[in-house]
C-alpha cells in the first residue's frame, strides 16, 4: 500500500530509525517504522523527514515482517514530496506549526491496515485546513508577509468550521437579535455562541465575531486579506476548542513557547 501525508510527529528508536506519525490525506493518522529514517550512515544522508514535509510512503506486507500491531506500518520505499523550506528559518513559524500538529493529535483518529477496506472520506477536511495552514504560511514568509497571529486564527477557524463545531454567529444566542445590526456582541465559549452586549454585560468582541465569520469564508490563498487579528483573539479560539474537547490551553504545550 502507498500513502501520502504531512509529518506530525517523529520520534528516533535505536540508532538510525525513526518512528513518525503523519496525517494522511483521508484527514487519519498513519504510524510508520521508518529504518534508516534518522539520516547518517557512511553517506552521511540527511533526514526527509522534517515536520511539515509531505511525505510518500510504500509499506511492507504487515504479514510478512515481525513488527505485528495494527497501527504500526513499516516502510518499505518513502520519497519526500514537498517541504515547508522557509519554516525552518522562523522560530516563531516553526513553533505554530508545532502547535497546530500538537491540536491535531488532540482529536485525529488512527488509520488501522485492518480496517482499510471501511475508510471514507469524511476527514478530508482536517488534511486540507493542514495542508494549507503549512502552504500558505510558506508563501507568507517567503514573501516576508507572515503574521503569526493571523495565521493562527485563521487555522482555528478553518478547523473549528470542518470539525462541525464552529460557534454560531447570526443572532444572540439569548434574545435571537440579528448579530449584524447589533451594536456590540460578546463571544460565549462555554455556550458555543455569541450574545449582544443587551443581554450580557461584557467586552464588545464584535471584531473576533466579524473575523470569525469571514474567516471561514475567505479561501486559505487570500490570508493576507485577515487583517486585524491577534493573539489574544487566538487564545479565545483555542480556549473554545479546549472546551469542546474538554482539555485545558497548558496542555498545549507549545503554545506557551509560540507568546514568548
Amino acid at each position: 500500500m502507498v500513502f501520502e501525508g504531512l509529518v506530525i510527529h517523529k520520534v528516533p528508536y535505536k540508532e538510525r530509525d525513526l518512528i513518525v506519525k503523519l496525517i494522511l490525506r483521508n484527514g487519519l493518522m498513519g504510524s510508520f517504522y521508518i529504518y534508516g529514517g534518522q539520516g547518517g550512515g557512511k553517506h552521511h544522508k540527511p533526514s526527509q523527514f522534517d515536520l511539515g514535509s509531505m511525505m510518500k510512503i510504500m509499506v511492507k506486507d504487515q504479514k510478512s515482517h515481525k513488527v505485528d500491531t495494527s497501527d504500526l506500518m513499516v516502510a518499505q520505499e518513502y520519497s519526500r514530496i514537498w517541504e515547508a523550506q522557509f519554516m525552518r528559518h522562523n522560530i516563531q513559524a516553526y513553533y505554530l506549526a508545532c502547535l497546530y500538529f500538537e491540536i491535531i493529535q488532540k482529536f485525529i483518529q488512527p488509520f488501522q491496515i485492518k480496517d482499510s477496506d471501511f475508510i471514507t472520506d469524511d476527514n478530508e477536511g482536517i488534511f486540507s485546513v493542514v495542508s494549507n495552514a503549512l502552504y500558505y504560511m510558506n508563501d507568507a514568509l517567503e514573501k516576508k508577509q507572515f503574521q503569526a497571529e493571523q495565521h493562527l486564527n485563521l487555522f482555528m477557524v478553518k478547523l473549528l468550521f470542518h470539525l462541525g463545531i464552529m460557534p454560531a454567529t447570526d443572532h444572540c444566542t439569548y434574545c435571537n437579535t440579528d448579530l449584524m445590526e447589533s451594536g456590540g456582541v460578546t463571544f460565549l465559549p462555554a455556550n458555543g455562541q455569541f450574545a449582544c452586549l443587551n443581554c450580557v454585560t461584557a467586552e464588545n468582541e464584535k471584531g473576533l465575531w466579524l473575523r470569525m465569520k469571514k474567516g471561514y469564508q475567505t479561501p486559505y490563498r487570500d490570508y493576507a486579506e485577515l487583517t486585524g487579528t491577534s493573539f489574544q483573539e487566538g487564545d479565545k479560539l483555542i480556549q473554545y476548542f479546549c472546551h469542546q474537547f474538554h482539555l485545558r490551553p497548558v496542555e498545549l504545550k507549545t503554545y506557551s513557547l509560540l507568546l514568548r
